[in-house]
Order: structure tokens, then C-alpha cells, then sequence
């Protein structure tokens, strides 16, 4: 079935993705002048990771006179356990104090005390309180506020546009294919691109990402021939209810509190029972296994354990209100939980200016690899999120308004637009059954749990996938399948990264290896392309040096 039309557009920078790593650098790319396109899967800035976080921001700058960015920068790093970007670090916890401000100053509303002073929070990892969040504790906090700055600073929106391609030629980015719901083919010729999609939590059977968090960037940056890295690292949160593990409970906040406790069906202290006196003992990566380990262990168990808040006070609990279920104050005190996908460490690898080795090719936010190595701190994901974001815009502008656009471009789209309606056929299954089958492959032998038969099952899986024909009738069918590629180009990665390091380090765990590594292993893994093929590439493994960031 051919494409109904056929659209153009131009622009000097074109960011791909708006949540608040996509919105930022809009903002900043307009600021320095460029002609600035932003384009999304759903309506911009909704249907993302920052609109449906709880609004947490790590900074110093706001909290005790001593914390400062260096040691904000020590506590990340450690957290990482030494496999971050140092100097991204460096950057992202400096830019973070005043990039508060100025979100501020655009509309932003932290919340307050009765002074007017932001509350500032502590979270675990962290070795002073720095957490600022939204009044509402609701990424709309933050959102809505940055997505008005965008439009008056003159930033172009196009919803419900799927990137189905970037267009390179001689390692130059010049422009992207895209592909709309209602049936257009649409190609944006651009000087510049930020790749502002996000992690791939949605490659995970159970997760509380954003429906389209599907490791786009990350497949496309790949397919140009960028590295990626850091791939293996996938952050479970160890509390989330609803289906598929889609609301997250901040044990952070609610565990510490005076007769909270986490029970197994047998009505057991699973804390106490596996050694951990308080909830300030035990760090996410080990709660999620230790939850995991306590539902294989028990037949009764259902897929859950029990947070328990049958002994919450009526006081707390209405300082919590924002946080805790709604049930709760209907009566209901006892609430399933499970671990959940939760945000992914891994991702593109930028140099300091979040440039890719595909020149023009920038990426900011958690799309990318550095900031957060094994491991990422509470509040981090905002901070590195605004920060790189507005960092990266305004180099992809400063390169944009150096350039001129590619003549090549419109030739090299057609033959896109060609191979794509080949793709059009009705024999095969539905796109959605592969998602589903893979994304099962994903959490049951790739998840919170692995070890090398787990992973050598995931990776058969996975090759079995690629010889499955394909019933492709429509755009949306056409959008959903070009989804699974690549989810399953995302997917094949994590699963290889996680088999190639023989150890268990930050979100990375290792059944059959369960301890840290240091002499052998304090390395990051990067995979490149290795040969043409959509679908059919091979993977090029590179162990480097943690510092090692040169590429």
C-alpha cells in the first residue's frame, strides 16, 4: 500500500522526542537563533517519562551550605559504581544548580514552605538532602510550564510523527524520513538532529515507562553507525502496583515511614527476614532482587509482596497524599507490589557537547550513555535530563547556523519512501504479538535476575523473532512493526551486553556471578554496527576503560 502524500520540511535543528530533555534543548536551540522543529510519537510532552515522573530534581545550591556539585558529582560517580562520564557528570551537577532557577523563572512551581522557600528532600546514595519536586509531585509540573517557554521562544511542533530513519550521507547527518498515523509519508531535511526519545523501559514486560518509550533513538543512532553503551545497565524500581508494574510507590518516602512494612504472603518482615534492620539500609537494585528472590520463593506469592500501611498514621499519611494510594484513605491499607522497568543507564555515546561520531548527530537526556554509569541516584534523571538538555541545544544550534543543508537529501528520501512501502504486505502476524512475545522474552530471562542459560534463552528468542513474516496493512501497522525492529535491535544488545560481563554491578546482576569485579570489570562495554542491514547487523563488542570516553 503505497503512502497517501507525501510532506516536506526544513529546519536548522530538528529534535526528536519532547520530554524535558526534547523541550530543553528546543529552548535552547531557539535562543541562539536556529529554526527549531520538534517532533513526537504522541502530543508533545505528554506522552513521556517526565510527564509522568513525580517531578524530582537532585541539585545542591538550594540544601545545606556544605553540599556543591562536587560532591554531588563524588555521589553520582559512586553511585554509578566508576563507569560514568566523569566529565558529564561534572557538567550536568554544575549546570543543575542554576538550571533550577530558570526553570523557576519560566513558570516552574517547586514545592514551597510556609516562607516560600523550595523544600529540599534527601534521597539514598545522596550525602546531603538536594531534592527539589513539583508542587503536585507530578511531571506536569514541570512540563506544561517548559512546553509554553518552547512556544514562545518560536519552537515548531509536529505530533504524531513516528522517525522511521535518519539520512546520512558521508557521516553527515542531513535530514530524517518520518511517518505519520494518518498515512503521510513526511521527510525533514535538517542540519542538525537531537535524539530526545528516552530509555527503552518498553522492552520490558512490566514497566511504568511511557507507552512510546521504545529505544528509538537508541536504534536509529545505531543503524547510522554511532556506538552504544552501558547497554546492560536496566534500572528495576522495586515497588510498583497496577498493571505491569505502571505506578511506581517511592518506597523512599513511604518505606521509612513508622509502621510501613513489606510483607510476603506469610505475613513476614521481608527486611528483617533477610537481614536489613531499615529501609535506609538497602538500595533500590537490592530491594528489587531481594522482592523478586521472596515471589520465586513463595508459591502463594501471586507475582507481589505486600506493602503494608495498615499502621500508618492518619498524620503521615496525609502528609503523604501525593505519594500513597487513594485507596488508602478508603480503607484499603494493604497494596501488591512488584519490581518494575524503571529507567535505563545505557544508551548513545556523546562527546562533551553530546555530539555523536555521525557529525550533526546530537543526543541528550536518557537516551544517551555517561551520565549515570552502572547506576542512577534518585532525582538524577531530571537533573542530567534539563541539564544536558539545554547544553546540547545550544551546540546543535551553534553547528546548525555554521551549516548549510546537503544537496543529496531529496534523492536519498525517495529511495527511503520506496523501501518502506515495500514493506506493505498482508501475509504474517500481527506487529503487537511480536511486541508482546518479546517484551515477555525480555522480563522473564533478561530482567531483574539473569545469569548465562537465562540470557542464551533470551538470545535464541530473539533470532527465532527475525525470520517471522509480517502482516503490514496499514501506516499504524507499519509504524508498530518498524517499533518492534527496533526494540529488537535494543533488545539484542542488552541481552549480549549482559552475557559479556561476567560479574554483578550496580542494575547489572549476575546469578552466576554474583559479586563485583573491580580488577577485571570496571570497564563499560560498547557495541557498534558492523555491517549494513536493517535487521540483519552484526554487533562489534568493545570493552574499554571506565574513563575512556574518546570517540
Amino acid at each position: 500500500m503505497p503512502f497517501r502524500t507525501h510532506k516536506k520540511a526544513k529546519c536548522d535543528v530538528l529534535v526528536i522526542g519532547s520530554g524535558g530533555a526534547g523541550l530543553r534543548a528546543a529552548i535552547a536551540a531557539a535562543s541562539k537563533g536556529a529554526d527549531v522543529l520538534m517532533v513526537s510519537k504522541a502530543r508533545i510532552g505528554h506522552a513521556t517519562n517526565t510527564y509522568l515522573s513525580k517531578a524530582i530534581i537532585a541539585t545542591s545550591g538550594w540544601g545545606d551550605a556544605c553540599d556543591n556539585s562536587n560532591v554531588h558529582s563524588k555521589d553520582t560517580l559512586e553511585g554509578g559504581r566508576f563507569l560514568n562520564h566523569p566529565r558529564m557528570v561534572t557538567r550536568f551537577t554544575e549546570a543543575i544548580r542554576t538550571e533550577t532557577a530558570q526553570l523557576r523563572e519560566w513558570g516552574v512551581e517547586f514545592d514551597t514552605d510556609e516562607n516560600g522557600k523550595p523544600i529540599v528532600a534527601k534521597i539514598p546514595g545522596h550525602s546531603y538532602a538536594r531534592h527539589l519536586h513539583g508542587r503536585n509531585w507530578n511531571g506536569r509540573d514541570l512540563v506544561l510550564p517548559i512546553k509554553q517557554k518552547a512556544i514562545e521562544v518560536g519552537v515548531r511542533f509536529m505530533e504524531k510523527i513516528f522517525v522511521a530513519s535518519l539520512i546520512v550521507t558521508d557521516n553527515k547527518i542531513c535530514g530524517v524520513t518520518a511517518i505519520s498515523k494518518d498515512g503521510k509519508f513526511v521527510a525533514i531535511e535538517t542540519k542538525t538532529v537531537v535524539l530526545a526519545t528516552g530509555g527503552f523501559g518498553q522492552v520490558f514486560l512490566n514497566t511504568n515507562n511511557a507507552p512510546g518509550i521504545t529505544g528509538d533513538g537508541q536504534a536509529l543512532a545505531f543503524q547510522a553507525g554511532a556506538a552504544l553503551q552501558d547497554m546492560e545497565f536496566v534500572q528495576f524500581y522495586p515497588t510498583a502496583l497496577g498493571r505491569r508494574g505502571s505506578r511506581i510507590l517511592l518506597y523512599e518516602q513511604i518505606l521509612i515511614q513508622e509502621g510501613v512494612v513489606l510483607r510476603n504472603s506469610h505475613g513476614e518482615d521481608i527486611l528483617l527476614k533477610n537481614g536489613f534492620h531499615t529501609s535506609a539500609d538497602i538500595n533500590r537494585d537490592q530491594l528489587a532482587r531481594l522482592i523478586i528472590k521472596e515471589i520465586l520463593e513463595d508459591t502463594n506469592s501471586n507475582g507481589t509482596v505486600v506493602m503494608d500501611l495498615t499502621e500508618l498514621s492518619e498524620e503521615k499519611a496525609n502528609s503523604l497524599s501525593m505519594l500513597i494510594p487513594a485507596q488508602w484513605f478508603k480503607g484499603t491499607k494493604r497494596f501488591h507490589v512488584a519490581p518494575t522497568t524503571h529507567f535505563c543507564m545505557g544508551g548513545v555515546v556523546v562527546d562533551d557537547n553530546g555530539e555523536t561520531t555521525c557529525s550533526g548527530l546530537f543526543a541528550a537526556g536518557e537516551v544517551t550513555a555517561g551520565a549515570h554509569g552502572a547506576n542512577r541516584l534518585g532525582g538524577n534523571a531530571l537533573a542530567e535530563v534539563f541539564s544536558m538538555g539545554g547544553l546540547v541545544g545550544q551546540a546543535a544550534a551553534d553547528k546548525a547556523l555554521s551549516l548549510n543543508f546537503i544537496s543529496d537529501f531529496d534523492k536519498v528520501a525517495q529511495k527511503e519512501r520506496i523501501f518502506f512501502e515495500t514493506l506493505f504486505q498482508g501475509q504474517g502476524g500481527q506487529p503487537k504479538l511480536l511486541i508482546k512475545d518479546l517484551k515477555e522474552n525480555m522480563w522473564f530471562n533478561a530482567g531483574v535476575v539473569r545469569d548465562k542459560s537465562s540470557l542464551e534463552r533470551a538470545m535464541k528468542t530473539l533470532t527465532d523473532q527475525k525470520d517471522i513474516p509480517v502482516s503490514v496493512l496499514t501506516s499504524s501497522d507499519l509504524i508498530q512493526y518498524l517499533e518492534f525492529k527496533n526494540m529488537h535491535v535494543v533488545a539484542e544488545i542488552i541481552c549480549r551486553s549482559a552475557f559479556e560481563r561476567n560479574e554483578s554491578r550496580g542494575a547489572h546482576f549476575r546469578k552466576d556471578f554474583p559479586e563485583e569485579n573491580n580488577e577485571e570489570w570496571q570497564k563499560n562495554i560498547r557495541v557498534r554496527k558492523t555491517d549494513a542491514g536493517l535487521g540483519n547487523c552484526l554487533l562489534g563488542f568493545t570493552v574499554c576503560n571506565s574513563n575512556d570516553y574518546d570517540i
